[in-house]
């Protein structure tokens, strides 16, 4: 039994390591500019004919307005990716909660118009994400800005439950794609009554994926050369007709949204491939596939356990014998039970199922190769690769000419 208990925690620190976005909080000072310019043209001619008639003409041009109060570099065309533009996301991405967020704004030039979610009790499981919205000024037009955090608390429940619907049909990662729209409800209005406005949409993580559908959303709803799109450690999003329109149809394409990954980072492999997802946008890789760890391989193997996303949530595995049992648990079962521990929402952990759990269990042989990586060195090295001190430092190799 002691070895079967072991077998659990070890499994519970191996994916606190894989999932938990780890927030760094470098502070960057930025230096707000100003520029203001002015443009008028007063021209007046004076003709003498030979009658003595004059004539006077003046011509005035009104002042072009190409005024900026945001410290923000944004590529002309919002479909060409910049390095430059992504740091800077990036650092936005690192305040993770409310106050750090908004003077990280404030710093860069942006009012902050307002924030939500930040204060949701551990125990809400709801499909939101907690994210803080800016207005600045960016040539003369307004800008907006929405940063969008990664997972803290009862957001575990909805990390894991990525098809609420149970539909092997389902066009996105649920759980991501409710978050997103929320968001959007809460600045639509905003947008529609300034609809020449530059909108900038960023996240990590968790934020990533509520990111990269929101700016599914705007490109569906607003001028898309106007939206720019960024993601840091961006997990699956997309599936089935919605992903082929992505890759198949350059008109449809969102090619204006830019995803980060690291190919060493666990994250960004889940929801699986297996279950047909893959992110919309233009994925940028920070690195060879070959990083691609024996880990990574490992959660893939799941979709063996969980062939489909009904599977997922209903197959009910014994956890005394082979096969499946009513009184068993399925691997979404499973994976609330970490939520719960990962929230600290102890009295929803019962771990007395797993008294009893033999190794015939088609769980136990998933535990079990997963349990190989218990090596504590190995376990924080899975952790640093999904930080965002690790995403800034390979982007910024990234930026770097070569030698």
């Amino acid at each position: 039994m002691k070895k079967r208990i072991a077998l659990l925690l070890i499994l519970t620190m191996l994916l606190t390591a894989l999932l938990t976005a780890c927030a760094g909080t470098e502070e960057t000072t930025v230096t707000e500019t100003e520029t203001v310019t002015e443009t008028g043209t007063e021209t007046e001619q004076i003709t003498e004919t030979e009658a003595e008639t004059e004539t006077e003409t003046e011509a005035e041009t009104e002042p072009e307005d190409t005024e900026t109060t945001v410290e923000l570099s944004l590529p002309e065309n919002s479909v060409e990716p910049s390095n430059e533009t992504a740091i800077q996301l990036l650092e936005f991405c690192s305040g993770y909660n409310e106050k750090s967020t908004a003077v990280l704004l404030n710093n860069a030039g942006f009012e902050i118009l307002f924030a939500k979610n930040y204060d949701k009790p551990y125990s809400d499981t709801s499909h939101t994400c907690a994210y803080t919205v800016a207005k600045g000024k960016y040539i003369g037009k307004s800008i907006y800005i929405i940063v969008i955090r990664g997972t803290s608390g009862g957001e575990w429940y909805s990390n894991f439950d990525f098809a609420p619907s149970h539909d092997n049909d389902t066009k996105y990662a649920e759980c991501f794609y409710m978050a997103a729209q929320d968001i959007y409800l809460s600045v639509k209005e905003i947008f529609d009554e300034d609809p020449g406005s530059y909108k900038v949409v960023c996240g990590h993580s968790r934020g990533a994926a509520a990111s990269n559908l929101l700016g599914v959303t705007l490109d569906n709803a607003y001028d898309k050369s106007k939206t720019y799109v960024y993601t840091f450690a961006t997990p699956n999003t997309v599936r089935g007709e919605e992903a082929e329109k992505d890759k198949e149809d350059p008109e449809k394409k969102y090619n204006n949204i830019f995803n980060y990954i690291n190919p060493a980072d666990t994250v960004a492999y889940v929801p699986l491939e297996a279950h047909g997802f893959s992110r919309a946008g233009i994925d940028i890789m920070l690195g060879s596939e070959d990083k691609k760890s024996d880990i990574i391989k490992a959660v893939e193997s799941l979709s063996s356990i969980a062939p489909d996303i009904k599977s997922y949530y209903e197959d009910k595995h014994s956890l005394t014998g082979k096969g499946l049992s009513d009184d068993g648990m399925s691997v979404f079962d499973v994976l609330k039970l970490l939520a719960a521990m990962f929230a600290a929402d102890l009295q929803n952990v019962d771990l007395s199922k797993f008294a009893n759990m033999s190794p015939e269990s088609d769980l136990y042989s998933a535990m079990r190769v997963l349990s190989e990586f218990s090596d504590t060195s190995k376990l924080l090295q899975i952790g640093s690769e999904h930080a965002v001190s690790t995403y800034m430092r390979l982007i910024c190799a990234l930026s770097q000419p070569e030698q």
